[in-house]
């Protein structure tokens, strides 16, 4: 078992990453900088793994995971958060989500290509949902005049803004109860999420189950090499040991066993 080597220290990382059990679901584990992070796990969040994991290319639409209607419902009560105004940009930031009339898709990626608006993510296609920047349309908190993103409000292409809600977990321990507390602000999503909490006594656990999970068969083929492969079923792992399935790295003084770590069968949640 892994559990019974020792690896180096190296620098504190929080990340997140995906996982894929033996019925092809895939998961997504945030790591906090306390605990065992896979060796080959880059930097990375949650957010940033829902519609395909990071490609270092900003300049182009980079989605390479993409969820089912029925994906796209469960995860959008949660996903999209308050509507933001169309005409005060200035509260919009690099997470703000777009919705355009679906029949004018073309005008619209038309626009992007001629003003140079990078499309960072599709949401969904079907809905007209967008996450694109804007950046280079708005000078000192207002719309430039002539700008691609003022022709697209005037011509009706645009229609809605709106904030997207990080995800957020944290665990709280209750020294009186000997509790451990978990919170989360994401009721459901397409994949199942665990949580690993800061002390390594914990286990990670399991934060959120999908009604209808992305399969590993939606991941493009070339980068299914690079999630973790877990033994046995998400939906039976309400606690999830990483170290016990992949060689992981840890914040720890240079001679700390991973060996010491709780596993997955021995587990007693507090």
């Amino acid at each position: 078992m892994l559990l019974d080597k020792e690896y180096p220290a190296t620098h504190s990382m929080s990340t997140a990453w995906y996982m894929v059990d033996d019925d092809d679901n895939v998961a997504i584990i945030e790591y906090n900088e306390n605990g065992p992070v896979p060796w080959d796990v880059p930097e990375a969040i949650t957010e940033d793994l829902l519609f395909g994991p990071p490609t270092g290319v900003s300049d182009s639409c980079k989605t390479t995971i993409e969820l089912t209607e029925e994906q796209i419902e469960e995860l959008l009560p949660d996903f999209l958060d308050a509507p933001c105004s169309l005409e005060d940009v200035s509260y919009w930031w690099h997470r703000t989500v777009f919705q355009i009339d679906p029949r004018q898709t073309d005008a619209f990626l038309a626009h992007c290509s001629e003003g140079g608006v990078p499309i960072k993510e599709i949401v969904s296609k079907q809905k007209g949902l967008y996450l694109a920047d804007f950046d280079r349309c708005i000078q000192e908190g207002k719309i430039k005049e002539g700008s691609v993103l003022q022709k697209m409000i005037a011509g009706g292409i645009l229609t809605a803004a709106y904030e997207m809600k990080e995800f957020e977990f944290d665990d709280i321990y209750h020294k009186e109860t000997r509790r451990m507390e978990y919170t989360k602000n994401y009721e459901a999503a397409p994949y199942y999420i665990y949580y690993q909490p800061y002390w390594v006594a914990h286990l990670a656990k399991r934060m959120i189950t999908p009604h209808h999970p992305v399969k590993l068969s939606q991941v493009p083929e070339n980068f299914r090499h690079r999630i973790h492969r877990i033994p046995g079923r998400f939906a039976d792992k309400e606690y999830l040991q990483i170290a016990q399935h992949t060689p992981c790295r840890f914040e720890e003084s240079p001679n700390f066993s991973l060996s010491t770590l709780p596993r997955e069968e021995d587990y007693i949640p507090t």
